[in-house]
């Protein structure tokens, strides 16, 4: 098991070898140690671009320098991916209340227990490592996510081609009304495909030739009886402006919101009469 890797800034000597010694004997890396704010950073960057970023970094809060180690943890946790833990001399309110805002992983108190620094540091480790793994789940879900989505808008993509460039009018009839046409179905039938949507169940029979109309009748009522029947007809429609053509119509039930109803396509065969 890869031991864990913590960096220390102390800015007494004394105390941060004795540190380092310490937990080195408990088996943990000593990566390094700076005893300024501003060299641990430039460490840490280093030793992150050499692939050897340290897991736990231990911060003293009352740092020498142009920067104290509150701001010298803000400052690491924008740029690297180290779990904080504070070491401190004091316990006061002012120093607990700035340093919250970092979102340490832990404090130590001066004169170190080693067995509680020892318990902090696996639990920050720990910790940390569970925010890299959700952190890369996180990612890895929005990847998928975004996979997926990118995959949809082409499927949907495909299936608006196929369906606006068919040669036949697609429908769905539901409720004895047409919930869906593509263009070609008002192209068929000579109406605006706004203006054919609105069609009621009566408006949708008068679509048709007179003589055709009490067997599309019958043929709708056997469908809706459960009677078995060929899934295409042929019959003849009128257009929007008294045009007669011979149509073909196949029908089939589906589910469409739940809800049951009849998918229909129409394909003009008038052409066919003509020979």
């Amino acid at each position: 098991m890869t031991p864990i890797s913590i960096y220390i800034v102390e800015d007494e000597l004394l105390i941060s070898a004795s540190l380092k010694s310490q937990l080195q004997q408990f088996g943990y890396e000593i990566s390094g140690s700076s005893i300024r704010g501003e060299a641990c950073l430039e460490e840490i960057a280093e030793l992150s671009r050499h692939g050897r970023e340290p897991a736990i970094v231990l911060m003293d809060i009352h740092l020498r320098g142009e920067i104290d180690g509150i701001e010298t943890a803000k400052l690491i946790n924008e740029r690297f991916n180290c779990a904080i833990i504070f070491l401190t001399g004091q316990s006061s309110k002012e120093i607990y209340e700035r340093s919250f805002k970092i979102k340490p992983f832990g404090y130590l108190l001066k004169p170190f227990d080693m067995e509680q620094t020892k318990m902090t540091i696996e639990i920050a480790s720990y910790q940390r490592n569970l925010e890299i793994e959700n952190t890369l789940y996180q990612k890895n879900l929005e990847a998928l996510l975004e996979k997926r989505s990118q995959e949809n808008k082409e499927q949907m993509a495909m299936y608006q081609t196929i369906i606006e460039n068919s040669l036949m009018g697609l429908t769905i009839m539901q409720d004895d009304r047409f919930v869906f046409a593509n263009n070609r179905t008002a192209e068929i039938f000579g109406y605006p495909l706004e203006e054919f949507l609105s069609f009621t169940g009566a408006d949708i029979i008068n679509l048709f030739h007179p003589e055709d109309r009490s067997k599309l009748s019958a043929i709708s009522q056997a469908r809706l009886n459960g009677n078995e029947l060929p899934q295409s007809t042929r019959l003849r429609i009128l257009t929007s402006e008294m045009q007669q053509k011979h149509v073909e119509i196949h029908v089939k039930t589906v589910l469409f919101k739940g809800k049951p109803a009849l998918h229909q396509t129409f394909l003009d065969i008038t052409d066919f009469y003509h020979f």
